[in-house]
């Protein structure tokens, strides 16, 4: 460890300090029927949201946690993975993870790394370098990750949650209070793979979220479907790697150039969504989730400095087969010929296709039963969301059903509808985190509010401070 982030960790240790009144680890301690712990809180996923989660949780003096993934130590989310960019798309200034103490920011941890010059030579954040601020936060906190382990199902108990988990000895169980859905943009149903090219083998097709081996697609032909920045980033990946020529795909007919949800990144916006009523929600992402987003300019680049590359708008694909030598696309131009596609499809919300969320889900109030829709194709979007309490907790659809089920809480994409854009991200995470920690901390709270009132009716343990004053005054 380098002698600047000696230094940091000095400093970050001192601002926790400085900020740890009142120091008391106040939920109680709550074991189950058979004497085994329960965990305050369970958070099924180990990326910057949940790491984001955790620090929160800790300042909030609730330390009874555990932490849920299943890749490995330094592989968690997509930053080393599946995400394809070269810098975060986010401006660099951003913060989150740091739950607000300046020598747990990005910026610190870097300048501590590299410099100050070079934080102020940097425009965008090395998606690596930000794993690996990830990853010294994570050791610096100790937090308590159980790596490589999946979680196979979330069921009830009573009012709390059974967590079952497949790790590299075999299944477990373990309870908890609070269990926190924290997977991320692609964990609330997966890839969204159109239906003509379900089945075709991983040699000649997959998903942008999924394992490529790009060195493979040296001297081949490239099709990649989809406008969105991964399919870009998947395109100038397979452009790197040597492809002969890749070839893009949109449906639209051009290329959107103005990013209209960047006016709604501002705090009271972050802060305040999740405070409307359901018709202004529904107004507000009626418009939202039929914006297109443009992808970066730097992005964009990246593909057009290749002579080899070209972009087809309105030619959305109609299907797809294997043929004996290569792969057959159907397109509104007519039949092309590829030897590997991408799929820039993007990624569905349906809870159904999350296997470890299977059962909860019939009991689970979505949004197409709380309000009228149309049969558009955003209201049908819309009605695939669950309905979230303002601290993202899910609500039953029956009072029993919801019994538990408030304490089933997603931090993930699946909140958009709910929370805004704070459940998923780096943009929001700051309110994402505030709104996820005092939601957790006032249930846990109420839940043992008698209990507290008992110890407190019972509380005789003299005051030191007091006895002293008093044994002064009768001396003298």
């Amino acid at each position: 460890m380098s002698r600047s982030l000696q230094t940091l960790e000095l400093a970050l240790t001192r601002e926790m300090e400085m900020f740890a009144y009142p120091p008391r680890i106040w939920p109680r301690a709550t074991q189950s029927a058979d004497g085994t712990q329960v965990y305050d809180v369970v958070i099924i996923g180990a990326g910057q949201a949940g790491i984001s989660l955790a620090f929160g949780l800790l300042r909030e003096r609730i330390t009874n946690i555990l932490l849920i993934d299943r890749s490995g130590a330094g592989e968690e989310g997509p930053w080393v993975t599946w995400a394809r960019m070269l810098t975060l798309r986010t401006i660099k200034e951003l913060t989150g993870p740091d739950n607000g103490l300046p020598s747990a920011s990005f910026r610190s941890w870097y300048e501590a790394q590299h410099g100050e010059q070079a934080w102020r030579d940097l425009v965008r954040i090395p998606k690596a370098e930000w794993m690996d601020y990830l990853v010294w936060l994570r050791r610096f906190l100790q937090l308590p990750v159980e790596n490589d382990a999946a979680v196979s199902a979330v069921t009830t108990e009573g009012d709390r949650l059974r967590v079952t988990l497949r790790g590299s000895t075999g299944d477990r169980t373990v309870q908890a209070r609070k269990v926190v859905v924290a997977t991320g943009i692609d964990g609330s149903g997966g890839p969204q793979v159109p239906a003509f090219a379900q089945g075709l083998p991983k040699t000649l097709c997959a998903h942008s979220s999924e394992p490529i081996d790009f060195s493979a697609l040296a001297g081949k032909r490239v099709a990649v479907l989809g406008a969105g920045a991964s399919a870009f980033d998947n395109a100038a990946t397979a452009l790197e790697a040597g492809a002969r020529e890749v070839t893009q795909y949109m449906r639209r007919p051009a290329l959107p150039e103005v990013n209209a949800l960047r006016f709604l990144e501002f705090s009271g916006f972050f802060r305040n969504f999740r405070a409307l009523d359901d018709v202004r929600k529904l107004r507000f992402m009626r418009r939202y989730l039929s914006l297109p987003t443009p992808p970066p300019a730097d992005t964009l680049q990246r593909c057009r400095k290749h002579s080899n590359f070209s972009l087809k708008p309105g030619q959305g694909w109609t299907g797809m087969r294997a043929t004996r030598t290569a792969l057959e696309i159907a397109t509104p131009a007519g039949a092309v010929e590829a030897d590997f596609a991408i799929l820039g499809t993007g990624f569905k919300i349906d809870l159904a296709s999350a296997p470890f969320l299977r059962a909860l889900v019939p009991d689970i109030l979505f949004w197409n039963e709380r309000v009228t829709l149309t049969g558009e194709r955003v209201d049908s979007l819309i009605g695939n969301y669950p309905y979230l309490g303002s601290a993202m907790q899910a609500v039953g659809r029956t009072p029993q059903a919801d019994r538990a089920l408030r304490n089933l809480h997603f931090f993930n994409s699946s909140g958009l509808v709910s929370i805004g854009p704070i459940c998923s991200g780096i943009n929001g995470m700051p309110w994402g985190v505030a709104a996820l920690v005092a939601g957790i901390s006032r249930d846990l709270f109420c839940a043992d509010a008698d209990a507290f009132y008992e110890d407190f009716a019972g509380y005789d343990e003299s005051d030191a401070n007091e006895a002293y004053r008093t044994a002064t005054a009768a001396a003298n």
